[in-house]
């Protein structure tokens, strides 16, 4: 019996398929204790077994729940270029190598049209042209906006849609579309999978300044809701993606800002569910303000004042935030 059970045993460790299962989830058990994204990255291009265990979107996917992903920088529209993280930030060293080995000027791109980063979320960028590329030298997906009568006196806003757990684990997308005419926003949603728009809802800008312009919203995510401000606004447009529906919340009074002030407020998640506000004064000092999420929930509450240091002029805006950071751009430089 104890020679029968050993060479069973035999078996099961000569087994070449049991042997490599093994080893990778030991492989992935190590690299899940590294803290660093950089040594990750390091390792991932040691042999091809660890760039295979690594590039695993489910391995990917755990990895980023539990440790926070490095700011690199961002593709910042206001100057046109990916903007790297810069010494001394921690970072810079990988932002450095990934502005060399990546193709941020989208030259794949079919031309002589003029594209423009619309949105960027979840490894993806979304980029328009005011003309549709040739199907037949299209790089990647694409899809016009979504017409109705009279388009040429309407605005429209793409951006991309949160992506799903299946849209995660592949090359599907979803593209929303918000068409404004006049004091109307009326919505479409455009999935990859069906390459079809579908109109999903829509309401009316009954407060504010009868000029309201996409141009003067800017968009934030929060907590599966899109948030839009504007200069000319005292409240939030507000987009629930679970539900579809569109409501408002009002700012808190001593926040709005001055006309033309586009990019002086942003809509940030905070810990616990909470929704985050912060605004940039003249003085270049951030003010940060909370409340809990949802339409019915309390007032906002005054949190603290972050004085943002070399800062003359009040030159300063917030150009973009993600991941527990924000983006200001300050003459000269930028900031994380």
């Amino acid at each position: 019996m104890a020679a029968s059970s050993t060479a069973h045993a035999h078996r099961i460790a000569g087994d070449p398929a049991a042997q490599p299962a093994l080893r990778d989830e030991l492989l992935k058990d190590i690299f899940l204790r590294l803290d660093e994204a950089a040594d990750l990255a390091r390792g991932s291009v040691a042999c091809t077994t660890f760039r295979r265990v690594v590039s695993a979107r489910p391995f990917l996917r755990r990895y980023r729940s539990l440790h926070a992903p490095p700011v690199l920088g961002g593709i910042v529209a206001e100057i046109r270029r990916f903007q790297p993280a810069e010494p001394p930030h921690r970072s810079a060293p990988a932002a450095r190598a990934v502005a060399r080995a990546a193709d941020f000027t989208f030259s794949f791109l079919p031309k002589p049209n003029r594209w423009s980063t619309r949105d960027i979320r979840d490894g993806r960028v979304l980029r328009s042209s005011p003309r549709p590329p040739p199907r037949s030298t299209a790089s990647c997906s694409w899809s016009a906006t979504p017409c109705t009568a009279g388009s040429l006196d309407l605005e429209f806003e793409p951006f991309l849609a949160p992506a799903n757990e299946e849209e995660k684990e592949s090359s599907s997308f979803r593209v929303i579309c918000n068409v404004l005419s006049g004091k109307e926003v009326v919505t479409f949603i455009f999935s990859s999978a069906t390459e079809q728009w579908q109109h999903v809802n829509g309401t009316l800008l009954t407060r504010g300044n009868a000029k309201t312009s996409c141009k003067l919203f800017v968009r934030h995510y929060v907590h599966n809701c899109f948030y839009w401000t504007h200069p000319h606004r005292s409240d939030l447009l507000v987009l629930d993606m679970g539900e579809m529906k569109f409501s408002f919340v009002d700012l808190p009074p001593k926040t709005l800002a001055p006309p033309f002030e586009v990019m002086k407020r942003a809509i940030v998640e905070l810990g616990e569910g909470r929704l985050g506000l912060l605004t940039l004064d003249r003085s270049c000092v951030l003010e940060l303000y909370w409340r809990d999420s949802g339409v019915d929930a309390q007032e906002w509450q005054y949190s603290k004042a972050i004085p943002i240091p070399n800062c003359d002029g009040g030159g300063c805006l917030i150009i973009g935030r993600a991941e527990g950071h924000a983006l200001i751009l300050q003459p000269g430089f930028l900031r994380y």
